[in-house]
């Protein structure tokens, strides 16, 4: 049976950075069988409390959001985090270093905002959009103590940072950096082992579940380990790559094939 369903948000939740109607609908019919809805992003908790609002679970209790690809797991009714993990400032400049190999726009995430390196205009754009809380820095000294739970190298070509990601692979092992893609426009950078499929393990285990009581679904990369460590895992408007590799997971283009799949499941 299952208890909780996990959602990646951009490309999969939202459309337009809001929850649609279709989809609003859809998570209130779940919540009201008792079942756990809980986001798993990429994003830091203060940029979804609007999406939260849209899902019906801003500031519930028994509701939880899995933020910076599962470095932080937050309760929906507390603005602290029950876990984080942060990456180190060795970690952080050497990670700078090969951003600016590439030239590449460089975000550190803390638990609170979004330090923006080199930044393209492109990322300037999206972020105001989605109402993040950043700014354009030049000094790394800025991290040295905070905590930093996410990094992004960001590019407008895709095809560009999967490059990168193999070419540097054997940098970023040693490291001891995660990485994983996002949004056909992100590198991210996270402590080795962090994942949205480790979050979900630890949010299992915080409520006393296993991860064959579990549903996901999402659309990239970084949305691969949690639909793995699932019961049921959902593909949604995905990569040919991804649907040509992973053929074991249902993959739907529209949300009423999907959601008909969920209730299935369910």
């Amino acid at each position: 049976m299952i208890k909780l369903v996990l959602t990646d948000m951009d490309e999969t939740l939202l459309v337009d950075f809001h929850v649609p109607a279709v989809n609003r609908e859809a998570i209130a019919k779940v919540r009201s069988r008792g079942v756990h809805v809980a986001a798993a992003t990429g994003r830091s908790f203060d940029m979804v409390q609007e999406i939260l609002a849209e899902m019906g679970t801003k500031d519930a209790p028994g509701e939880y959001s899995i933020c910076f690809n599962g470095a932080a797991i937050y309760e929906n009714s507390s603005a602290r985090p029950l876990h984080h993990q942060a990456l180190s400032y060795e970690q952080i400049l050497e990670a700078r270093a090969i951003s600016d190999r590439y030239d590449l726009c460089f975000l550190a995430f803390t638990l609170d905002r979004i330090y923006m390196y080199h930044p393209s205009q492109s990322e300037i754009e999206r972020k105001t959009r989605q109402k993040a809380a950043f700014s354009i820095e030049t000094d790394m000294s800025l991290l040295k103590d905070a905590k930093v739970v996410k990094l992004a190298l960001q590019s407008d070509v895709e095809e560009q940072l999967y490059a990168i990601g193999k070419k540097e692979a054997a940098l970023f092992d040693a490291l001891n950096i995660e990485v994983s893609y996002s949004s056909g426009r992100f590198l991210e950078c996270t402590c080795k082992g962090v994942s949205k499929g480790s979050a979900l393990r630890w949010l299992c285990d915080h409520l006393q579940m296993t991860t064959d009581e579990v549903m996901a679904i999402g659309d990239n990369f970084n949305d691969l380990e949690m639909i793995r460590a699932s019961k049921a895992g959902f593909l949604f408007r995905t990569t040919e790559q991804i649907r040509a590799d992973y053929p074991q997971y249902p993959a739907f283009e529209e949300y009423d094939d999907l959601l008909a799949a969920i209730e299935q499941a369910l």
